[in-house]
């Protein structure tokens, strides 16, 4: 097995575990929240969904900067200036420090998780784009700038968005009691 697909089979492995662990975090969180308060069983369910992301989020960087030191070595620098790498290099740098801000109670929980949600969500969407050679611009012609804000406009609007889905998603699961 070659250095680049176990790269490949390491990131994607990491991007499902994040992605499914945020996407459970939410379950969870708004099962746990419909009564206002957090069981002993409920904050076990969610430190292992903690974790599972944590796993994700670890694996994802370090193949992540396998790609970026493959691409050096391998001379294919050209890939280091996409700008969608860029993007999705951010949106992960988001992913990790929203973590640690969260965990030390610095951010409230309602945009906290759905930074987490989001941009877990965006960052496996960018790296479909990427993969595939897509390309979108809403500033006309194709540049760095344009492009790399393009994406990081959408991100915002989608945290924003996504923010008020989950919180309409967890108000309906409260009023089930």
């Amino acid at each position: 097995m070659n250095i680049e697909l176990l790269l490949i089979v390491g990131h994607i492995t990491g991007t499902i575990i994040g992605v499914g662990g945020a996407t459970m975090i939410e379950a969870h969180l708004a099962q746990s929240l419909k009564d206002k308060l957090v069981s002993k069983d409920e904050k076990d369910i969610l430190a292992i969904d903690y974790h599972m992301v944590r796993i994700g989020l670890v694996l994802s960087i370090v193949t992540g900067f396998g790609f970026l030191i493959l691409d050096k070595f391998t001379d294919n620098t050209a890939e280091l200036y996409d700008p969608q790498l860029w993007a999705k290099l951010s949106i992960v740098l988001l992913i990790a420090g929203n973590t640690l801000l969260l965990q030390a109670h610095k951010i409230n929980l309602y945009w906290g998780s759905a930074l987490s949600f989001v941009s877990w969500w965006f960052a496996a969407f960018v790296g479909i784009m990427l993969t595939e050679k897509v390309h979108f611009n809403f500033f006309g012609n194709v540049t760095f700038i344009g492009e790399f804000t393009s994406i990081i406009i959408t991100y915002i609007v989608a945290v924003i968005i996504g923010a008020m889905i989950l919180q309409k998603f967890r108000n309906k699961i409260s009023s089930t009691i």
